[in-house]
């Protein structure tokens, strides 16, 4: 069964669960460590000032 032009189906036919896309998944997992590094810096700005 092929998936319509359109559909949220992959190659392997299956469907991104419901309320979540692929996109959110690739946010998820790239935005996690941007997250880290951006307080990394600003723990290391608030340091630099501080000392």
């Amino acid at each position: 069964m092929r998936a319509t032009q359109g559909g949220m189906a992959g190659a392997d036919g299956a469907e991104a669960p419901p309320g979540r896309t692929r996109w959110g998944v690739v946010t998820a997992i790239l935005g996690l460590p941007a997250l880290a590094v951006c307080a990394l810096l600003l723990m290391t700005a608030v340091w630099v000032v501080v000392s």
